[in-house]
């Protein structure tokens, strides 16, 4: 497993992030781009891939493909295949969800993840890969009612956007649930392994563990 799980930040606030995830994304393939998150009605599909082009053509991905909802009902899981990686976008947690279920494309996702292949998640991305997505503060317009996600990261909770004054509340959540969070702020991500969870600076991510603890950038979970 080759995880990136970004706070939610972009630019500076992610570079890091962005330029290991981008050093082990295969250069032969292209990137397969899964904005579907986003509120389309303010950042129409088109700029969201070409500020996604920005961030990594730059980091030597040159070839970015993107999906649409439609597109994860109908390509078949042998397309993935011909990704080097996979990037889902921030926006709407819920929604987000609730169409990779719909879709069937949420096992589909988890299988190319444990398979090893790289793939990013920034905020709802970075959600998603926790054991539930109760973290979000996106409306639940969709109305769903199973927040279960795809746990891959050790039966703990992701919390993005995090700072400081959300540390009641992550301690609150974390009581209440009986779940373990990693908060992140904007900018900090981790990059999760099979065998290890890294925190990528620059920023410092919180654990819940009864009393929060700050780990450094380079540091593991």
């Amino acid at each position: 497993m080759r995880l990136f799980l970004s706070g939610g930040g972009s630019g500076e606030q992610s570079t890091e992030l962005d330029k290991k995830f981008a050093s082990v994304v295969g250069k032969t393939k292209p990137l397969l781009y899964i904005p579907i998150a986003i509120d389309k009605t303010k950042h129409p599909y088109p700029e969201c891939l070409k500020w996604l082009s920005r961030t990594f053509k730059p980091l030597g991905l040159e070839r970015i493909e993107l999906w649409t909802e439609e597109d994860l009902r109908k390509k078949p899981e042998t397309e993935l295949t011909k990704f080097g990686g996979i990037y889902i976008g921030g926006g709407n947690t819920f929604y987000l969800l609730k169409e990779l279920k719909q879709s069937e494309f949420l096992p589909k996702l988890e299988r190319f993840i444990r398979q090893g292949f790289p793939v990013y998640g920034g905020s709802a991305g970075a959600i998603i890969c926790g054991k539930t997505i109760l973290t979000s503060h996106d409306e639940n317009f969709v109305g769903i009612r199973d927040f279960g996600a795809m746990n891959l990261v050790r039966n703990q909770d992701i919390f993005c956007h995090y700072n400081p004054e959300m540390k009641e509340e992550i301690q609150k959540y974390s009581q209440k649930y009986g779940l373990k969070v990693i908060a992140l702020p904007e900018n900090c991500g981790l990059y999760v392994t099979d065998k290890n969870i890294e925190v990528v600076g620059p920023g410092s991510a919180r654990v819940t563990n009864g009393k929060i603890k700050t780990i450094k950038p380079g540091k593991a979970i």
